[in-house]
């Protein structure tokens, strides 16, 4: 989540909702099913794991993003150890976030490889899954890019 884009954060901002929990209410359970990610803006929590103390979380952290990332049970126990205000954001509105973004870039990288000629016969379906694995990098004047000898690991 560390390399959202500014437009996606702020749609995902958006769609969160605020919620509370009293001192001692669990938020999340170990094995359940997770729908939903939050973010702490006031509190603190204490996550434990088969009964085990593991960490405690304040002011910004988010959590439950196992859940909505990649649809698995819940892999701890959140309770509020403070009261709490919090910020959640439901599975399908993260994820409809996240897929109209990733099309519309994977769209941009597509029309940029069709302006190169070596790709110019290449089937759309053969750019879409070439520009479904770029990634952007930035270079300073000035330093290289590739090197001729160097070890290819791209």
């Amino acid at each position: 989540m560390k390399n959202l884009e500014t437009a996606q954060i702020e749609q995902i901002t958006d769609c969160m909702s605020p919620c509370t929990h009293p001192k001692g209410d669990l938020v999340i359970r170990e094995g359940d099913a997770g729908s939903v990610v939050y973010v702490i803006q006031e509190g603190r929590l204490e996550v434990t794991k088969e009964n085990r103390f593991l960490s405690h979380m304040g002011v910004g952290k988010l959590f439950g993003e196992l859940a909505i990332l990649y649809n698995c049970t819940r892999t701890a126990t959140v309770k509020a150890v403070e009261d709490c205000k919090l910020w959640a954001i439901e599975r399908q509105c993260f994820q409809t976030i996240m897929m109209k973004s990733g099309l519309v870039r994977q769209a941009e990288y597509a029309e940029f490889l069709k302006s190169v000629p070596a790709f110019l016969n290449l089937p759309e379906e053969t750019l879409l899954k070439i520009s479904d694995v770029l990634e952007d990098a930035t270079y300073k004047r000035g330093e290289y890019i590739i090197r001729q000898g160097a070890k290819g690991d791209t």
